[in-house]
């Protein structure tokens, strides 16, 4: 559990790819085609292409892209990429296949080729909004916030509706402790996407983060009827029902995703950073009582209360 300093943890940044992994068995008996002999194979990492060696040519990238999106669609990622490479064969730098070349990658967690798409895309084209968002988010991840937030702030000036450079802008005002603006990015996210529960979470956090511990409360309470099994929004909640005092409901909130005794010593914890030393010496003792092989961790805690209250400075 943490306090009012800002734990990244808390904060979920997805890039909207809606996609499923699936696999497809190579015919090794087919020739090798690849789908591209130029700079562009850079981008390709998946299966060997001779998977796709029955394909035939695209008469244009228009086409070619449109089976990209027809094999993303059916969760085939290899043979998406292939298509909109081949894409890039037939228009030099088509910024949209770089674009959705980007997705794929980021998707799958592969910031190096996925920013390397991006930044393709946004020199062929500087104002394409989806680039400049999915480039914004790696960005952040990587924790360059000044170059992620000059990618971020364009693609809402463009296009003000988009919902996941609006997140990302909030998370950035968050971690620059400015609570109104991140809170205004996170409500916007919401007008174009009410039932995300990762923004709900957020903006919960932020809410919290600017002491607004009953407004905090709600949002997580939003996110948690769209998703009973989000996990942050959980922990939070019990973070903020930890702070109104209200112990008991925070334990039941952590135990929603945690073993009861964790629960137990996480809200001991905070009672004791709050100076609150008898509770969390129950709690400690509750946590221990339910669980021996927690003891350990719990029974230091307690001690740490002993000596706080000048009850014991033994080891």
């Amino acid at each position: 559990m943490v306090g009012n300093k800002i734990s990244r943890s808390h904060i979920a940044l997805v890039v909207t790819l809606t996609v499923t992994l699936t696999g497809c068995a190579s015919n090794q008996s087919k020739p090798e085609i690849k789908p591209s002999a130029g700079p562009y194979n850079a981008l390709y990492e998946g299966k060997s292409e001779v998977a796709f060696g029955t394909e035939l040519p695209a008469s244009s990238a228009a086409e070619a892209i449109q089976r990209g999106d027809i094999a993303v669609t059916s969760g085939d990622l290899d043979k998406g990429l292939f298509h909109y490479i081949r894409a890039l064969e037939l228009d030099d730098g088509n910024a949209e296949a770089l674009y959705k070349i980007g997705l794929i990658h980021a998707g799958r967690g592969n910031q190096r080729l996925a920013e390397m798409a991006f930044r393709w895309s946004l020199k062929k084209d500087p104002r394409k909004v989806g680039s400049l968002s999915g480039l914004g988010i790696l960005l952040l991840k990587q924790r360059n916030y000044a170059e992620a937030k000059q990618h971020l702030e364009l693609a809402v000036s463009i296009d003000n509706r988009l919902a996941s450079p609006h997140n990302a802008l909030g998370v950035i005002a968050d971690l620059e402790r400015d609570y109104p603006s991140a809170q205004r990015h996170y409500e916007q996210a919401l007008a174009t996407n009410p039932r995300s529960p990762s923004v709900l979470n957020n903006l919960g956090y932020s809410r919290y983060l600017s002491g607004k511990w009953k407004e905090a409360a709600a949002a997580f309470r939003d996110a948690l009827l769209i998703d009973p099994n989000h996990e942050l929004a959980w922990r939070n909640l019990a973070l903020v029902y930890a702070r109104q005092k209200r112990y008991s409901e925070a334990i039941d909130a952590l135990a929603k995703v945690q073993d009861r005794p964790k629960a137990y010593n996480d809200v001991g914890y905070i009672a004791m950073v709050e100076g609150k030393l008898d509770t969390a010496r129950g709690y400690f003792e509750e946590a221990k009582r339910l669980s021996p092989e927690f003891y350990a961790l719990a029974d230091t805690n307690e001690r740490r209360v002993a000596i706080m209250q000048g009850h014991s400075a033994a080891p």
